[in-house]
């Protein structure tokens, strides 16, 4: 991994800070609580998300900063081959590669993810290769045997090992299952070849039956077509003599069919004839009742006119009179409906007046609630930050001098003083602007008096909208009404207009004695009308009565020449019903053995096939039992393969783990002998990573704690400097954070030296430390300070000894 360049907005005691990183041995340097090490977990936070961070969301922000002003942290980086810009603020990131205009990810935990993937570390694994602290130096020191191992695996890749031994067991464990599987229910291949032989003889017997099935059923196929023509011959006959014994019995029924009808017309013809004397009797009263019925109708005429001419005048009358107290009511609507453009003008003008009024009491309401909330939200974020103020401040005083910073965590010393400053100063800074807006919040609570005056002037005037709302609807009611009244009278006098019309057109001069004079006289004359019209329909039928009788004898005649010709074909057809019995049940026995014969050839040919079934299932299961013997094969060479596998796998783990000690012990021994000028020139790690220090070959059971610090800060070197030759992961920063707590001076330039002879392996080095004196062996120098006036971290960039420019020069503020 190679840092660039570093941006922070408001993060932590960073307001705006900007920092570019090189090659070579950088150091940042500043006092306690300045903000060093939140460089560094700036870095954290851009790549791993919140679980890189100290606290929660809200304790990122810098204290100064408004409540929902941004928090941004910009990274830009190489890893691998890539190189990558990642933007990370509280609530959403972005990840640039390679330059893109566009992101790759844009998700908080895709980012993450991506980022996490391209390290091949988690959080915890990078912070404990990368980054060396000295609470962080003894961390193998402080892990269970088991866990140091698994460590160091894991960041040298060999736990990929591990997992695929895994996997080969998985597999191996599979194979077994289906071996299993396979060899479980296996028949035997004797018993399979000696049922297959049964069947093929089975098969050969029942070919033999259907031969001979076949055979018998065409023989008396043969005999049966034989004596086919002859039934056939005596069928053909016997369906001739059925049909002209058929024809036969038809012509017989229509002469006695005709018969009758003849019998039938001869009465209906005398009848008619009957009928047409006694109609010419009763022409003259007929020809007197159709004269009297003309007259009649002329009345019934006259009558029905009359009739309604007395019903429409009634109507007329009727009419009139509503028309005439429809006027009336009309005449006092419209005096009624002239008020209602006024009454509508007025209530248009109270409508917009009660709409300004309404405005000007909503808009003066929303500025007073509007002015409440900001006092209340202003003085309760006051409050939140009084409080962690004042834990802060606590905290400190009960720590003293000795104690850790509350943001950093690193001691005071000689900062105690300008902390404890700084932080009174912030409490009566916020103290003051909190009684500022406790008393703006009472003034703002009651309701003020303008606003009192434009509610009840609203409220008036909606009193005002709803009387003229009232006197608008009254209005309005009687001016439809006198619209309606207008249609009901022109409806009352255009009925009237058509009354008088239909009186027009109705005739004059009825006679009601005449009328009753002509009923009587059509009524004695109707028994006569109603015979003749009885009789008219037989007069009528005598011409055609006699036609038909005489088209009935010639048709009787016909029919009976036809009876005797078909009595003459009879005789003629040579057919007896006993030849053709016997001929039938001759045709029937040899059909029957034909069925027979074909049920035979059926069921042999069914036999055929059950068994030709089962020789196949039998050969089939032979080939299922060769091919099962051969997957067994396989799958048992595959088995040996994986146990060689497994066996192979774990002698590697088991090589490669006892090698890895020995190694790493040599390499911390190296750079251990380098920072103490030899006296110390061995170290040991027994099987449980445990680290011992050896002087002239005899183990120091107790060393002081500076020695301690520096045996496990060696020994970070060397898991470092394997994971770059061994581990093929891209490791070219060390980060380095106040390693020379307990170091003295010499041993701290030896330290200087250790990292300078290291920068082929890691052409990066981040050195943070408050130690002024190791400046003078640095490549570049970040100082960083805190800003009392503003509240934030100042980082400067100063020129190292030896490097041109010695001017310093400010990078972020």
């Amino acid at each position: 991994m190679r840092l660039h360049r570093l941006r922070l907005l408001h993060f932590r005691q960073h307001r705006d800070t900007d920092v570019e990183f090189g090659p070579g041995l950088t150091g940042i340097i500043g006092p306690n609580g300045a903000g060093k090490s939140t460089l560094l977990e700036a870095i954290a936070w851009a790549i791993y998300g919140t679980e890189a961070a100290r606290g929660t969301r809200d304790s990122i922000r810098w204290r100064r900063a408004k409540p929902r002003s941004e928090v941004r942290v910009e990274l830009e980086c190489g890893i691998g081959a890539h190189e990558y810009r990642v933007v990370r603020t509280l609530y959403g990131a972005d990840l640039y590669q390679d330059g893109a205009a566009q992101p790759v990810a844009t998700t908080l935990n895709e980012v993450t993810r991506r980022l996490t993937r391209a390290l091949g570390m988690t959080r915890d694994e990078f912070f404990n290769t990368y980054f060396t602290g000295q609470k962080q130096l003894a961390v193998m020191a402080a892990m269970r045997p088991t866990e140091r191992g698994q460590f160091l695996s894991r960041l040298l890749g060999y736990d990929k090992l591990r997992m695929a031994q895994e996997r080969v067991r998985a597999r191996r464990s599979e194979l077994n299952a289906e071996l299993v599987a396979l060899e479980r229910g296996w028949p035997d291949p004797v018993a399979l070849g000696a049922e297959r032989a049964r069947y093929a003889a089975a098969r050969e017997e029942a070919e033999r039956q259907l031969g001979a099935a076949i055979s018998a059923q065409d023989a008396t196929r043969a005999a049966s077509d034989g004596h086919l023509p002859v039934f056939r011959e005596l069928t053909e006959l016997r369906d001739r003599y059925a049909a002209l014994v058929g024809e036969r019995r038809v012509a017989e029924e229509r002469v006695r069919q005709v018969v009758e009808v003849l019998a039938l017309l001869a009465g209906e013809h005398i009848t008619a004839a009957a009928a047409k004397a006694e109609l010419d009797a009763l022409a003259p009263a007929v020809a007197a009742h159709e004269r009297e019925r003309g007259r009649l109708a002329e009345l019934d005429g006259l009558a029905r006119d009359a009739s309604e001419r007395g019903i429409l005048e009634v109507r007329l009358t009727e009419v009139s009179r509503q028309a005439g107290e429809v006027g009336g009511r009309l005449v006092a609507a419209r005096v009624a409906a002239a008020a209602a453009r006024e009454a509508a003008l007025r209530l248009e003008a109270d409508r917009r007046e009660h709409e300004g009024a309404e405005q000007a009491y909503q808009e003066r309401h929303a500025a007073w609630v509007r002015e409440r909330q900001d006092a209340a939200s202003k003085r309760d974020s006051l409050l939140d930050q009084y409080r962690d103020l004042e834990a802060q401040r606590h905290r400190i005083l009960e720590a003293g001098e000795t104690g850790a910073c509350p943001t950093c965590g690193r001691p005071l010393g000689a900062e105690y003083g300008s902390v404890l400053e700084l932080l009174a100063t912030q409490l009566a800074e916020v103290k003051m602007n909190g009684q500022y807006f406790r008393a703006r919040m009472e003034q703002l609570q009651g309701e003020p008096p303008e606003l009192t005056a434009l509610d009840e002037r609203r409220r008036a005037m909606a009193e005002a909208v709803e009387r003229a709302a009232q006197d608008l609807a009254v209005a309005t009611r009687s001016a439809e009404e006198a619209i309606a009244l207008e249609k009901e009278r022109q409806g009352l006098e255009e009925r009237a207009a058509r009354f008088r019309a239909e009186i027009a057109v109705l005739r004059t001069g009825y006679d009601a004695a005449r009328h009753d004079e002509l009923r009587r006289a059509v009524a004695e004359l109707e028994p006569a009308r109603e015979r003749a019209q009885r009789l008219v329909a037989d007069a009528e039928r005598a011409p055609k009565l006699a036609s038909d009788l005489h088209a009935a004898e010639e048709r009787r005649g016909r029919l009976v020449e036809t009876l005797a010709a078909l009595e003459r074909d009879l005789a003629a057809v040579p057919f007896t019903e006993e030849a053709y019995q016997a001929a039938s049940h001759e045709m029937e026995r040899l059909e029957g053995e034909w069925r027979r014969a074909e049920l035979e050839v059926a069921v042999a040919r069914t036999e055929l096939a059950a068994v030709t079934d089962r020789l196949l299932a039998a050969e089939r299961a032979e080939q299922e039992a060769a091919a099962r013997a051969a997957s067994a094969a396989a799958l048992q060479a595959e088995l040996r393969l994986h146990n060689e596998l497994d066996r192979a796998l774990g002698d590697l783990r088991t090589e490669l783990n006892q090698e890895m000690r020995p190694e790493l012990a040599e390499l911390a021994a190296d750079f251990l002998a380098a920072l103490t000028d030899g006296r110390f020139d061995e170290i040991v790690l027994d099987e449980a990573y445990k680290l011992t220090v050896l002087e002239d070959g005899e183990p120091q059971l107790v060393i002081s704690g500076g020695e301690e610090d520096l045996a496990n800060l060696v020994l970070r070197f060397a898991v470092s400097q394997m994971i770059a030759e061994r581990a093929g992961q891209p490791l070219t920063l060390l980060v380095l954070d106040e390693i020379f707590g307990s170091l003295d001076e010499v041993r701290r330039a030896h330290v200087v030296q250790l990292l300078r002879a290291l920068e082929a392996r890691f052409p990066q080095v981040i050195l943070i430390t408050h130690i002024e004196g190791v400046r003078e062996s640095l490549d570049r120098v970040l100082r960083v300070r805190f800003d009392e006036a503003s509240g934030a971290a100042v980082v400067t960039e100063e020129g190292a000894p030896g490097i041109p420019g010695g001017d310093d020069a400010v990078v972020a503020a």
